[in-house]
């Protein structure tokens, strides 16, 4: 087995006299509970991060205390298929991940291939430290930061050897990248999705009152109308969607998609203005393709629908909060982030790929707290095969008062787990238009 040169140590030294003497940077990760494990990895150098395999291979999971009395699990688990030996180190008092880091070695040679460190409460959410090129004890570390699936940061540099790192803590390498990773973002103000976790209670404690019907809406003056033609919803066909547990008597209305956006963003306007958003308004042409493709399909097959009603939804409760009337195309609600490396981030009008959907509403959580979005999904279908909008969902992502994150999903009045949701439109794009949530108290759907 291949052991690295005793150069390692006095590297591992110089690494901790550089990370000591980094100052700390002003608007940091803060987080006063998260449990370092540096002292601890300091006394486990020889017996488990830099031992022969053969040996780390023969030991017993162990539970440690650190300087300061907290206590550590450290054990080790090999991954033939990935022809890796795993040694993790995990807070024993934590019910989350955070706090866990974990040396992954090669089972070939023993070489490290990376540490993996997990900064909050999601599992989802972690940091990984690999060698830029095929010695770790020489030229630099680079480190990315992932979540759900994407990096919200690739390959940053370190500017040291991996190996010096073996007993850096958290502290230290959010000093050495505090120019480069914004590490405020992994710490979000729980306080800010007051609102947000307001209206998502709120919307589902209206559920009951509505129940889904075909191009059905509630219209300016609370009368239950089918979209298109703007006709009374007939009573009978609303009773005959009543599903079991509802109350027949609470039924308001029937809505589907679109009319299920429209109640949710009226819940915002109605108390401010008294009123409700006027229908053939959401149905104006806002920027959308203008093609020989498109024209002669636009109305008879309402391709742009789903996008010019979510665009006009999001602008009414701009203006409400402006205090202005602001029209779709100058609003700036339309959502056209590109936060992630490696994927092919929005496209004009079209907006995001489903599968960046859960990555793309915790980095939203993070940067745009408080606020929802309408998204409009659309596909290639019919004949001739043309991209249409034909599906609304109201998508709420926030974190509770102990900072876990949440996705929260309602369409077709009523609740669908996030994965479910992917997993069904997993061939959909999806554009997403801005909406601040209301203040708590002020919102009344």
């Amino acid at each position: 087995m291949r052991h690295l040169s005793p150069l390692w140590r006095s590297l591992v030294a110089l690494g901790l006299l550089i990370c000591t003497l980094t100052p700390a940077v002003a608007r940091d990760f803060v987080d006063p509970l998260y449990p370092e494990s540096d002292t601890l990895r300091s006394a486990l150098f020889d017996s488990w991060l830099a031992q022969e395999l053969s040996q780390v291979i023969l030991r017993k999971k162990t539970v440690m205390q650190d300087s300061w009395g907290v206590s550590f699990e450290i054990s080790q688990h090999k991954d033939e298929t990935a022809n890796l030996l795993e040694i993790h180190i995990r807070p024993e008092s934590e019910a989350s991940p955070r706090g866990t880091w974990i040396l992954s070695r090669q089972l070939s040679d023993g070489m490290p291939r990376s540490i993996r460190i997990y900064p909050t409460l999601d599992s989802s959410v972690y940091i990984t430290l690999v060698s830029d090129g095929d010695s770790p004890e020489k030229g630099r570390t680079l480190l990315s930061v992932h979540a759900y699936g994407r990096q919200l940061y690739q390959d940053v540099s370190l500017g040291k050897p991996l190996v010096t790192l073996y007993t850096a803590s958290f502290k230290d390498i959010r000093s050495l990248t505090s120019h480069t990773v914004r590490w405020n973002l992994l710490s979000p103000d729980v306080a800010a999705y007051e609102d947000i976790r307001s209206t998502v209670a709120l919307v589902r404690s209206g559920l009951p009152r509505l129940v889904y019907l075909d191009d059905g809406a509630i219209d300016e003056r609370g009368v239950p109308v089918y979209i298109r033609t703007g006709e009374k919803q007939d009573r009978d066909a609303i009773l005959a969607a009543v599903q079991p547990g509802q109350d027949p008597s609470m039924i308001i209305g029937g809505v589907n998609c679109s009319g299920f956006a429209k109640w949710v963003v009226d819940g915002i306007i109605r108390p401010a203005t008294g009123g409700r958003i006027r229908i053939p308004s959401l149905k104006q042409r806002t920027d959308s393709p203008e093609t020989h493709f498109t024209e002669p399909w636009r109305e008879s097959r309402d391709l742009f629908f789903g996008l010019d009603w979510a665009r006009h939804l999001a602008s009414a409760a701009a203006s409400l909060s402006l205090r202005t009337t602001v029209l779709p195309d100058s609003s700036g609600v339309d959502v056209t982030v590109e936060p992630f490396s490696g994927t092919s981030g929005y496209e004009r009008n079209v907006g995001y790929r489903m599968s960046d959907l859960l990555p793309l509403m915790y980095y939203l959580a993070l940067t745009e707290p408080g606020h929802f979005y309408l998204a409009a999904l659309s596909r290639y279908r019919g004949e001739p095969l043309l991209r249409q909008y034909h599906h609304l969902a109201v998508c709420m992502p926030y974190f509770d008062v102990d900072g876990r994150f949440y996705l929260v999903i309602f369409e077709n009045a009523e609740e669908t787990a996030s994965d479910s949701f992917i997993i069904s439109n997993a061939d959909a794009w999806v554009h997403l238009s801005r909406v601040r949530a209301p203040q708590s108290g002020r919102f009344q759907p």
